[in-house]
């Protein structure tokens, strides 16, 4: 698949940074990590953790706040249980699910 972008000048200068300061070589390369950085923060985000910077010398952190994690993490418990397991990934989600089903059929 062939994606194009469109950069106005600060952009091109912070992807071009970004290269620079990560060692990447290739767009390809650059949009791949991001990708990979965005899913990873996706799935946290929907597994109900936050993203966040921690200083440990300080003992203190800063949450990331994006629109886009914020969606996710509205996602109805269905929808997040569907991309958690595409991803194979563990979900607190699953015993809550089973917790309610156990409900409904002891009730």
């Amino acid at each position: 698949m062939r994606i194009e972008l469109g950069f106005d000048d600060k952009g091109m200068e912070l992807v071009e940074e970004l290269k620079l300061l990560t060692g990447i070589k290739t767009y390809k390369e650059l949009f791949n990590n991001s990708i990979t950085l965005l899913d990873w923060a996706v799935v946290q985000t929907i597994q109900g953790r936050l993203v966040t910077s921690l200083n440990e010398q300080e003992k203190n952190y800063k949450q990331l706040v994006m629109p886009s994690l914020q969606y996710a993490g509205r996602l109805s418990d269905d929808q997040k249980l569907q991309v958690l397991s595409k991803r194979h990934v563990a979900s607190p989600l699953r015993s809550k699910t089973k917790d309610v089903e156990a409900a409904k059929v002891g009730a």
